[in-house]
């Protein structure tokens, strides 16, 4: 175990606050906290499966500071903590590392190859069984929410956006003026660290502009509430001028989900991890289901930023070309329009767009047509010219009868000469 340093006078609170964004503090305060529970066996729900609350910076300085710790142990007993939640590999991995570097920053050392090790040999465990997002639920669940609940579901089902894409959003980029309205995703803020856009639905647009009327009024309440955690060193100072559309973390954002879940009775989990079967980044496979059911996979694809499914030709369809599409379709992502106008609304778009295709094909072979009959036109006027001439030839030579003879006699003795 290591020594006792000034870097192990620093707090959990106080190494969070080094890091700008909100989902990653959120990523190393969990990994530290489920680190630490698994260390002292302390169960993160009670029996009535609320999240216990624990003073992990207390935890945090009793485990610094005894040296009969093992690491390397410590984090294989971790990785079997993991597995027992039924933790996927991929999700125990990044905790594990996260984890892993913020004891860094306390001198405690983990040998980086046991660390890999762990890594290889994890197995998993069960999956969720997720259930399938429809409008029908999203909309139960908007009717238990407040005016800034339902402008980051509406934004995130009508966008295709990820959870975190969403939170690091600024008032500079949503361009409420575009017709739908555009949001520009800044590369630093997506997970293929490439810009892109993507669109809100009128409906989103609407309440989004409202939440952020609002917005200022909740942030000086926020600020307001989270005094006592900042007192006891839990959290940072809220800033009460955000330019951030959303300025919550991305915790806060589940809890509001779930919570609108339970108050319409639609909250569920899996009987074998524990996990809630409507999560919120179900939003983006709603959003590409429901734009591919209308015919326009690729458009869904490109929005949500499913680089790995497009190849290079149509990662970034143009902004002009891709607006009046998802214009076309918006009522497939629209939550209040009620089921039934939904699917005639969508049947309606899918005659309509094979009538403008028929359209197009009649089109196409009309030019065609009057391609082939202006090129006959031309010949038949070719013709008409050939038949004038030989006319004129014929009374022409009809006024001079015996100039036919004339020019056969002109003809043979030129032969003859040769």
């Amino acid at each position: 175990m290591a020594k006792t340093t000034e870097k192990q006078k620093e707090s959990i609170a106080s190494v969070l606050l080094k890091y700008k964004n909100d989902s990653t503090r959120a990523g190393y305060r969990n990994s530290i906290e489920s680190f630490l529970r698994c260390m002292y066996h302390l169960p993160k729900k009670d029996a009535s499966r609320k999240k216990v609350v624990y003073d992990y910076e207390t935890l945090l300085s009793t485990y610094l500071s005894d040296k009969r710790r093992n690491t390397s142990k410590d984090f294989e007993e971790f990785s079997e903590c993991l597995m027992a939640e039924a933790t996927s590999v991929l999700s125990a991995r990044q905790i594990m590392t996260f984890a892993r570097k913020f004891l860094s920053r306390f001198n405690v050392k983990v040998n980086q190859n046991a660390i890999q090790d762990l890594k290889r040999n994890m197995k998993g465990s069960a999956a969720t069984i997720n259930k399938s997002m429809t409008g029908e639920v999203i909309d139960k669940a908007l009717k238990e929410m407040d005016l800034r609940g339902r402008a980051l579901v509406l934004t995130l089902a009508s966008s295709g956006m990820r959870l975190n894409e969403a939170l690091a959003l600024t008032d500079k980029d949503v361009d409420f003026e575009a017709s739908p309205v555009v949001v520009h995703l800044r590369g630093e803020n997506t997970k293929t660290k490439q810009y892109r856009y993507t669109f809100l639905s009128n409906e989103a647009g609407q309440c989004l502009k409202a939440w952020l009327e609002k917005r200022d009024d909740y942030l000086v309440g926020a600020s307001g509430r989270n005094k006592a955690l900042v007192s006891a060193g839990r959290s940072g100072v809220k800033n009460a001028h955000s330019n951030r559309v959303f300025p919550f973390s991305d915790n806060a954002a589940n809890l509001v989900w779930e919570t609108a879940l339970k108050a319409s009775g639609q909250f569920s989990v899996d009987e074998r991890t524990g996990r809630n079967q409507l999560r919120i980044h179900s939003f983006r496979a709603f959003f590409i289901t429901q734009l591919s059911m209308a015919s326009q996979k690729v458009l869904a694809e490109s929005l949500a930023g499913h680089q790995g499914y497009l190849d290079g030709a149509y990662r970034q369809i143009p902004m002009e070309q891709a607006a009046p599409l998802y214009k076309s379709i918006m009522h497939v992502v629209t939550i209040g329009i009620p089921p039934e106008f939904r699917e005639k609304a969508t049947e309606l778009n899918g005659k309509l767009q094979l009538q403008g295709e028929s359209i197009e094909g009649l089109r196409a072979m009309n030019e065609k047509l009057t391609i082939r009959m202006t090129k006959m036109q031309d010949e038949i006027e070719s013709l008409k010219e050939k038949e004038t001439r030989r006319t004129e030839l014929l009374e022409y030579i009809d006024q001079y009868p015996d100039l036919l003879q004339i020019l056969k006699k002109v003809v043979s003795s030129e032969g003859n000469n040769d």
